[in-house]
């Protein structure tokens, strides 16, 4: 009997023991399966997080919803049950956000990622030009005389109605044009001319022709009537929420956007030089000019008034205007050889519209030293003629008389020296009387003594030979 009590209270223990056991083991296991009870989690974060965003959750109707949070725009919805939900976030003048196939697991956390909310309107699937762009007012030449164009496209997402479209468009300043639709998106293929090409919406083949069924009409192009084309203009552009597809869909809020008009097609929005600021080795003919080109059409006599030129040039400079943009600055001549040369426009230069810079430009480069930069025959050249002409290719214009005095052949060999008109920088020597000796080698030294048209001398001594063919 005593042994059996024993064994009683052994019993009772033990369950005891094992029952605390049995929680702790529960405790266990649902602290590493928190929310396992056929619920998860949708966390995300919009990045304009003061948009006032309202995040849905929807299946075949909406589940749930939710703010986000206006301190850094993240939403979290708890408490949705494992399947398969499409998140929409809508916001007051952004284009309506959509996450399809968002799978919730058990006891999960499903990540949707940062969004970034659209500017556009539902409807709107691009435009061009982009807001606040630069675009070219580009100039044709044609058979009848000059004329220019600005295009302005909107891409859709869906087919529009397009008298709605065409009634909700207006540019400020007012202009007059002509619509064109298209079921293909318009691409431009040059944003330096403003120019266009088509692509098919979804991206395949171009297609040499189209059906233009009144359903499908998704893209359309407004061409400003020539004497609405202006030059450093501004445009806006507004597209009312009177614009809808062909469904009845309005725009949520109109779409505005804007772009200016410059008239380079070289720079936008600086000013460029030729030859660009710190290059080296600057061909001292370089077309005898330096180029510099604006963004915009400039005042002529501001624009020379604020320029110097370091050092000065030493026949002067002459300004030319090719384009009310674009200066040419004849030098007078060849550059200087081996010099650095630094041209300022002080901010007091203006545009045509009296704006003055922003700021002084400058800008600087180093031209090449006097050099040879070929000669015929070349060195090393063999079964050379043995009466021939020696030419001799200067990389400017030297001063002639400078030359015999600089040139030697040997064997000794007495001719002259004829110069090009054409090209002064090539001179050839022809040698008197008997020709050269057969099978010879010759040694052609021009030393330093020889001088370009600015007194420089030819930076070290050239030296070529060749050899004459046999007899």
């Amino acid at each position: 009997m005593k042994g059996l009590k024993i064994a009683c209270v052994l019993l009772v223990a033990f369950c005891l023991f094992l029952g605390g056991c049995t929680k702790e083991i529960e405790k266990i296991v649902y602290k590493s399966n928190p929310g396992d009870d056929g619920y998860g989690t949708i966390v995300g974060k919009v990045l304009q997080k003061d948009s006032q965003a309202k995040v849905i959750v929807r299946q075949a109707v909406i589940i749930d919803s939710t703010w986000i949070d206006s301190t850094d725009g993240t939403f979290r919805i708890d408490s949705l049950q494992a399947g398969n939900y499409e998140v929409v976030i809508i916001a007051d003048h952004y284009g309506t956000y959509r996450v399809p196939d968002v799978w919730v697991n058990s006891g999960a956390v499903s990540y949707v990622g940062e969004i970034e909310l659209s500017r556009y309107p539902d409807l709107i699937h691009s435009h061009y030009p982009d807001n606040r762009e630069e675009i070219v007012l580009y100039w044709y030449h044609g058979w009848y005389g000059r004329y220019s164009s600005i295009r302005i496209i909107i891409n859709f997402t869906e087919p529009m109605d397009r008298q709605s479209v065409e009634e909700a468009f207006s540019t400020i300043p007012s202009t007059e044009g002509t619509f064109y639709w298209s079921q293909r998106i318009y691409e431009p293929y040059s944003r330096w001319s403003g120019g266009y090409s088509s692509s098919s919406l979804g991206g395949g083949e171009y297609q040499s022709a189209e059906l233009t069924t009144y359903s499908h009409i998704r893209s359309m192009m407004y061409i400003l009537n020539q004497r609405y084309c202006w030059v450093d203009t501004t445009y806006q552009v507004i597209l009312s929420t009177a614009a809808h597809d062909t469904l009845g869909n309005h725009l949520e809020f109109p779409l505005q956007f804007s772009f200016s008009t410059v008239e380079s097609r070289t720079t936008l929005t600086s000013i460029q030089t030729d030859p660009e600021d710190g290059a080296q080795d600057v061909s001292l003919r370089h077309y005898m000019s330096i180029f510099i080109t604006f963004p915009k059409r400039m005042d002529p006599t501001s624009v020379e008034n604020a320029i110097s030129i370091t050092p000065q040039t030493e026949f002067g400079e002459v300004f030319l205007w090719p384009e009310a943009n674009e200066l040419k600055i004849y030098t007078g001549g060849p550059l200087m050889a081996d010099t650095t040369y630094i041209i300022r426009i002080d901010s007091t230069a203006k545009d045509l519209d009296g704006n003055p810079l922003d700021e002084p430009f400058q800008f600087s480069f180093r031209t090449e030293p006097v050099r040879i930069r070929k000669t015929s025959p070349q060195n090393g050249e063999v079964y050379v003629d043995r009466w021939p002409k020696i030419y001799i290719y200067f990389n400017t214009y030297m001063i002639r008389s400078t030359l015999p005095g600089a040139f030697s052949i040997s064997p000794s060999v007495e001719g002259n020296f004829y110069w090009d008109d054409d090209d002064p920088t090539k001179v050839y020597f022809r040698p008197k009387g008997t020709s050269l000796l057969p099978n010879t080698k010759y040694t052609v030294t021009i030393d330093t003594t020889v001088l370009d048209l600015h007194g420089t001398p030819l930076k070290e001594p050239y030296q070529f030979s060749f050899v004459t063919r046999p007899e």
